[in-house]
């Protein structure tokens, strides 16, 4: 079995991520992994002071709206990100999977190059070279770990200076960044056609942000996040966020039969008593269907929603050690 892990470097969170005044007091029931999980936020010495580090047990949880009932839990691990010598080191901490007999691993990467070893020997067994598609006049977007308040001045000024489409609305208070395609990682295969970047001026924070591609097959794929805040001695401190991911596929499954039934949700599927299963059971007329996909089946579009929530945060707490086989 193998781990699915996404990466949100530095510029690729900003670019599929958001924030606002965003907090857990969402009614979806995507919210309730935040409910029922209340975050410990420990921030070594002020909290004016800025975040040079940032620790936290994330959960990922899953939701496809075409195939699933409730979100479930698809991963666990321990991040790590620092900034050192100028230099933004991310570490991921996988624990052991025993039931599937998957080893505890870890990852490190500083953002050009990725390393996968054994963290009880730390033997490195993997060696990976990050390739950045995007163009070095992105740079100044680079040490925003979207965590906390970011470098507003220094954004705006960069993007005035490259002259990027900025929109200020003061009524709002929103500063929004509509970022070139063209000077974005792109291929033929995926082709992305816009991103857009919007801060909160009043908090200094990530308000929202939206990528749209295009697949070869005509597929659209709108993804945004909402990220979510907690306020920390009057610092806003990221607890999480949510993700949303569009699929817009124009391509039909054709030859359905007509009588295959069409459910739309868990509501609409027809609901039998105990006596009722345990007769139909005996009869041997009961067949599982654990493919169940709610919708016209000859539809490929759906929408995946990623919720990660973040627990046991501890900001400028992380020791060196933890990044020293990529300091080497």
């Amino acid at each position: 079995m193998q781990r699915k892990v996404s990466y949100l470097f530095i510029l690729s969170a900003l670019l599929v991520a958001a924030s606002c005044k965003n907090s857990v007091d969402g009614t979806s029931q995507l919210y309730e992994p935040f409910k029922s999980n209340p975050v410990t936020i420990t921030w070594n010495g002020k909290a004016d002071q800025g975040v040079e580090s940032f620790e936290a047990d994330v959960e990922v949880h899953t939701l496809n709206n075409r195939t699933d009932v409730h979100a479930q839990l698809r991963d666990k691990y321990r991040l790590a990100v620092k900034t050192i010598a100028g230099r933004t080191f991310i570490r991921l901490d996988f624990p052991a999977d025993e039931l599937h007999g998957i080893a505890a691993r870890s990852m490190l990467s500083n953002n050009s190059e990725m390393i996968i070893f054994d963290p009880k020997t730390e033997v490195i067994e993997q060696r990976i070279a990050l390739d950045n598609p995007n163009d070095p006049s992105f740079d100044f977007l680079k040490g925003e770990t979207t965590v906390s308040r970011v470098n507003l001045k220094m954004i705006r000024a960069e993007a005035s200076r490259l002259a990027f489409d900025v929109d200020e609305n003061e009524e709002t208070g929103l500063l929004t960044l509509n970022l070139p395609p063209n000077l974005l990682g792109s291929n033929a295969d995926d082709r992305l056609i816009s991103s857009r970047v919007s801060f909160d001026t009043h908090t200094d924070t990530l308000h929202e942000a939206e990528t749209v591609h295009i697949r070869e097959d005509g597929t659209k794929i709108t993804t945004n996040t909402i990220v979510l805040y907690e306020d920390k001695d009057g610092e806003p401190v990221k607890v999480g966020s949510v993700t949303e991911i569009t699929y817009d596929n124009p391509n039909k499954i054709t030859g359905i039969s007509e009588d295959v039934p069409i459910y739309n949700s868990e509501d609409d599927i027809p609901k039998l008593s105990q006596a009722e299963h345990a007769a139909l059971q005996e009869q041997g007329t009961v067949v599982p269907n654990e493919q169940l996909i709610f919708g016209d089946p000859g539809d490929l579009s759906y929408k995946e929603t990623v919720v990660e929530v973040y627990q046991d945060i501890g900001i400028n707490t992380a020791q060196d050690t933890l990044f020293k086989l990529l300091l080497q």
